[in-house]
């Protein structure tokens, strides 16, 4: 029987399956593109292979580790690997297949991940797993991105690229992670990979705990050499203001060179909804992107700020107990933690958790923690692992006391937890010498010091969809215009073939401004005719009957039509200019739009050409636009 201390790090390959996305299928799965994409997809772009040898050898030197996969280097981008197939209507989709010969899985990395509206990115392997559709929605400020683990040596990439963004989206991959242990992963990240010895959440020791449970989330970890599971907590503020600080241990930044916090992705909700282990992986609500706070090596620290979160996820900012005064932890203190990245589970301590009265040598380069700066506790139901790391430590009332370190077991029987040791939540609170190196300076933002704070739950926003079409005001559906909105959010996306558009999860009581706009190819429908029926309508021979005509017919935006609208229109015929200088290409109107004056659209001003929706309260789908296309006067253009 062996008792040695040991952190609760667990390295292994990086995925993005529960990641955020819009679903669909690819293109080149979809029928009616089958026929263009059948067989396009050119010869995997073949990366190096890992050297598993000497991964498996730099791993049998960090005992209590298990890395599951490795980087190996690519450079990879819309502009130099990969081919394009353009669609009858001018989309157009880039097909790209990397191949890392002996890989059991991978996952790809981007440095550049950007997508304009309209377009969508997949990801699958030869399974036909599917992972996306990513959209503009789903790009992160910081430009950077991940999608996997995509089990085999091959992942095919597919871009769908509308014609009315060419040329807009960028990607670039530098790194692919190489899976060379498939079978520790239980051929799937994490699920199922804790000991059966383990307590799922969901049983009767955390009947109790539903509600605590809610801010816990395991984070998969991004190095500059690998990935690796921790766990933590949303915790909560003084001002409960939802600020989405997020506590975790410090040594988890520390298992590999240059952590790469904005690609640290963040699993919440992830367990099984009944006691038993689950047959199927349960879906997980997931943030991608963190910026480091706060942290301290002394009592094992550090406070995150994850990137929003989305306003579906009903999620729980965890109070805490800084009692300075405090030597002991009541019984039926509980760490509620993510081993191995498995579901979650929870571990019971009926005895009352105390001070440790030595130096912890961790060992590895992770350096010797002070006299009294951790709490011990040994578990009566439950247990730990790695990937546990950075689990809350509760309080009987359930408020954060610390986070998980590490601790010992029987290495011939697992199950046997001889201690867990926490870092101090009261002595992380001040003792450090700046703001980087203590919690009171963000968890107490308005400064009332107190000794307790309370969790708090953010609820669930309600959200409704917006959607709508774009047609001409002959009713012909418009593609490719690109419909923004503003207020409460701030999005965009493009029409397909038939004129529609749509908003998804738009949070309810907002503001909100939708504005259609499409500026291309001006002499679109624009011909000699049509300067004879302006001539024919300024004279008085034959006036406009429309005043969606008479608005066209305006092509210098002066309110009025005059001969100076001719000249605009015949520069663009004989090509002098190659659009129209004062004007767009198209003008949008709400579909309801109605004039006061039919003969004269301009008289009093024209009507508003953005739709407006105050204090939303349900979903809305006949938000349509009216298309005008300035200098066609007989209806000849075609949409887009």
């Amino acid at each position: 029987m062996q008792n040695r201390l040991v952190l609760l790090l667990l390295l292994l390959s990086l995925a993005a399956q529960a990641q955020v996305s819009e679903g669909g299928l690819p293109p080149s799965f979809q029928p009616d593109y089958q026929a263009v994409l059948s067989g396009k997809m050119p010869a995997s772009l073949n990366l190096p292979s890992l050297d598993v040898a000497a991964a498996l050898g730099q791993d049998s030197h960090t005992p209590g580790q298990t890395r599951f996969a490795a980087p190996v280097t690519a450079n990879v981008s819309l502009e130099n690997a990969g081919t394009w197939q353009v669609l009858p209507n001018g989309d157009r989709v880039w097909l790209c297949a990397l191949r890392s010969p002996g890989a059991k899985g991978l996952t790809v990395l981007f440095e550049q991940f950007n997508l304009p509206a309209g377009a969508k990115f997949f990801a699958y392997n030869s399974a036909q797993k599917v992972l996306g559709a990513y959209t503009a929605q789903s790009c992160l400020p910081s430009g950077k991105f991940l999608v996997g683990v995509l089990q085999g040596e091959t992942v095919y990439l597919e871009l769908y690229e509308p014609a009315a963004v060419q040329g807009q989206s960028q990607l670039l991959i530098q790194r692919v992670d190489v899976v060379y242990n498939w079978e520790l992963m239980n051929d799937t990240e994490g699920f199922g990979s804790g000991l059966a010895c383990n307590v799922n959440i969901n049983c009767p020791d955390g009947a109790n705990w539903q509600t605590a449970k809610k801010g816990i989330a395991r984070i998969l970890m991004v190095f500059s050499g690998g990935e690796a599971w921790c766990s933590g907590t949303l915790i909560a503020n003084t001002a409960n203001s939802f600020e989405p600080y997020f506590l975790t241990a410090h040594h988890c930044q520390l298992i590999l060179p240059n952590p790469d916090f904005a690609l640290w992705r963040f699993d919440f909700d992830y367990e099984s909804a009944t006691c038993p282990n689950p047959g199927t992986e349960p879906v997980a609500h997931s943030i991608l992107g963190s910026t480091r706070v706060s942290f301290r090596a002394e009592t094992d620290f550090m406070l995150l700020k994850i990137n929003p979160i989305p306003p579906s996820y009903e999620l729980y900012f965890n109070g805490w107990n800084r009692d300075d005064n405090a030597t002991t932890i009541a019984p039926n203190s509980v760490l509620i933690h993510h081993p191995q990245g498995d579901i979650k589970k929870i571990y019971v301590d009926k005895q009352a958790a105390t001070i440790h009265p030595t130096t912890l040598d961790w060992g590895a380069g992770f350096g010797i923690s002070p006299v009294n700066s951790h709490w011990k506790s040994i578990p009566d139901v439950g247990i730990f692992q790695p990937g546990s790391s950075g689990g809350p430590f509760f309080d009987a009332n359930q408020r954060v006391v610390g986070q998980l370190h590490g601790g010992a077991w029987n290495d011939n029987n697992p199950c046997t937890v001889f201690s867990a040791f926490f870092g101090r939540f009261n002595l992380s609170w001040a003792q450090g010498t700046t703001p980087a190196a203590r919690l009171k300076d963000w968890l107490d933002p308005v400064n009332t010091n107190p000794t307790t704070q309370n969790g708090y739950l953010k609820p669930v926003i309600q959200a409704f969809t917006l959607s709508g079409t774009v047609k001409t005001h002959w009713d012909a559906p418009i593609e490719g215009v690109r419909v923004d909105i503003s207020g409460g959010i701030t999005a965009s996306t493009i029409t397909d073939s038939l004129g529609r558009y749509q908003f998804l999860n738009v949070p309810a009581a907002g503001n909100y401004t939708l504005k259609a706009q499409l500026d291309n190819n001006d002499l679109n429908g624009v011909t000699t005719f049509d300067l004879v029926l302006i001539s024919k309508h300024i004279l008085g021979l034959e006036p406009l009957d429309s005043p969606w005509k008479i608005i066209a017919a305006d092509i210098n935006t002066s309110s009025s039509v005059t001969t100076f609208d001719i000249v605009e229109a015949r520069k663009v015929i004989l090509g002098i200019n190659p659009g129209f200088p004062a004007n767009t290409s198209w003008r949008f109107f709400p579909a309801s739009t109605t004039f006061g004056n039919p003969n004269n659209p301009f008289s009093g001003g024209l009507p508003t050409e953005n739709i407006t929706i105050n204090n939303l309260q349900n979903t809305q789908i006949d938000l349509n636009f009216k298309g005008v296309k300035v200098g066609d006067l007989n209806n000849t253009a075609v949409g887009n």
